[in-house]
């Protein structure tokens, strides 16, 4: 992404960050901002299972604790829990936000060896078909079935603004676009067929990323040329169950953010909701089902 000229370094990466989480916003709590030394965490292994990790804010300061783990998954509150499948080295940063500013503290943290059961959750076998099947599971929107795309309110538990009918965004590039786990080296693959989906909001984004080639389909919004990385890979939270793309990577339809919740996933079905970073007001909706059940009804 571009960088942006100085004009304030602080304000610059604040307004960044709250980019990526839209949906913290509105809880970020009064206080003063506080001095560096202020802020501080732990963290503490589990016992008996060292790979899942336990940070505390200890910070002497008054404010909301936003976590990165370093391993692609995020986390909000003064205790939260990380989960490290695979051993290596990781940066763990935490961000301390009051009213009046934000300070930031990392922690490198070493994990010391695999510990592939974390892999064994069912949302792991239901996402990726599980650690036997080589080949992973690949997903594509629901496009028959109504419902599969939609947009709210952040405070809506339904996509009730708008929810797509059956092949409502066939004249789109939407249905073009693949999407495929695999459990062993939680790769995720993403075909695109060369395009991805978006609205007026989301234009900007993607042309800060370079992404300026755009045309309006009949569906509506806009198609913009995107060429997907050769490989990325994924994370899975399941703690807070939170599922997350590497390098920037997002399904299909841009709107700015990588980390999707997961409203329910089975082998039959993975429902998914994201909070806009192009507008925090904008609470977007994605059904997928595995390719093979992607049927046109008679």
């Amino acid at each position: 992404m571009k960088k942006y000229k100085w004009i304030s370094a602080v304000w610059a990466l604040s307004l960044l960050f709250f980019a990526c989480e839209p949906q913290e916003l509105d809880d970020y709590d009064l206080g003063t901002k506080p001095m560096e030394t202020e802020v501080t965490f732990t963290t503490t292994p589990q016992a008996d299972r060292p790979n899942v990790v336990t940070f505390n804010n200890t910070s002497n300061a008054t404010g909301v604790a936003v976590w990165d783990f370093g391993n692609g998954s995020k986390g909000k509150g003064n205790q939260v829990r990380g989960e490290y499948p695979f051993a290596g080295n990781y940066t763990v940063t935490m961000m301390l936000y009051t009213k009046a500013g934000a300070i930031t503290k990392t922690f490198p943290l070493s994990i010391e060896s695999d510990d592939l059961s974390l892999l064994e959750h069912p949302l792991y076998a239901a996402l990726t078909g599980g650690a036997e099947n080589t080949e992973g599971r690949t997903w594509v929107f629901d496009q028959y079935h109504g419902g599969h795309f939609g947009l709210s309110g952040v405070t809506a538990s339904t996509p009730e603004w708008y929810a797509a009918g059956p092949d409502d965004k066939l004249a789109s590039s939407l249905y073009t676009q693949r999407f495929t786990f695999t459990q062993v080296g939680v790769k995720f693959e993403w075909e695109n067929n060369g395009f991805v989906y978006t609205n007026a909001d989301g234009l900007a984004g993607l042309a800060a990323m370079g992404y300026t080639e755009s045309s309006q389909p009949p569906a509506g919004d806009f198609d913009v040329a995107f060429e997907t990385a050769e490989a990325y890979t994924f994370s899975l939270n399941t703690t807070d169950s939170t599922l997350t793309l590497s390098n920037n990577a997002f399904f299909g339809h841009y709107a700015g953010v990588s980390t999707y919740e997961i409203i329910s996933l089975t082998d039959q079905e993975m429902y998914l909701r994201a909070v806009s970073a192009a507008n925090a007001e904008h609470a977007w909706w994605y059904r997928f089902i595995p390719k093979e059940l992607n049927v046109e009804p008679e």
